[in-house]
């Protein structure tokens, strides 16, 4: 075959592969549902890090605010949440009935409030990332070390977002790491979350 022949019909694939990614990134790389939403969810997580002998276990409840640029593959968020950490002898609660409470093993709660930018980059495929600030609601951990009232928190995720229908609600599912970094430690966890959200519009 002779070399112009050749090249004109690899110039003719390479443009029809093209023009399939394009089409193909045309119809994914978008969110389709460019209005406003709520969602509140839970996580559980494996602590990560010079404490996780400590306190191997975490786990939560968040509240979630998302709102898309423009229509684009592109939104803004807005968490807020309550983080705790369960020692690795467990935490046990109990009451006599008399006023008189028990426990064992101890429990470390954060509060984390977060901004962050969520890219939609395949349908309904994202990357997130989150900073913000985690306020310590307890003194010390349960060998007495002191922990900082409030530390920085970095937090990406991946994550694929489910919708319920033809309705506005859909859940999002996603697996992270978030990192709060302390003098002579930090609490880090790898997580996995789910948001069921709720459309304002």
């Amino acid at each position: 075959m002779p070399i112009n022949s050749t090249l004109i019909n690899m110039e003719k694939k390479l443009l029809l592969l093209a023009m399939l990614i394009g089409a193909a990134f045309t119809t994914y790389a978008q969110n389709d549902d460019s209005s406003p939403k709520i969602g509140v969810g839970f996580s559980i997580g494996a602590a990560v890090g010079s404490n996780a002998a400590y306190y191997p276990v975490a786990s939560g409840v968040h509240v979630k605010f998302e709102y898309p640029v423009n229509s684009s593959p592109l939104s803004i968020t807005l968490s807020a949440g309550y983080t705790f950490y369960v020692s690795s002898d467990g935490y046990n609660y109990n009451s006599d009935g008399y006023g008189d409470s028990y426990s064992s093993g101890s429990l470390l709660s954060f509060v984390p409030v977060t901004v962050g930018a969520k890219y939609y980059v395949a349908n309904k495929l994202y990357f997130e990332g989150d900073v913000g600030a985690s306020f310590n609601l307890n003194s010390a951990d349960e060998n007495g070390k002191p922990i900082s009232s409030v530390s920085p928190i970095v937090a990406p995720y991946v994550g694929y977002t489910i919708p319920f229908g033809s309705t506005r609600a859909s859940v999002d599912l996603s697996l992270g790491y978030e990192a709060s970094p302390q003098t002579g430690g930090g609490y880090n966890q790898a997580l996995f979350k789910a948001t069921f959200n709720f459309g304002l519009q």
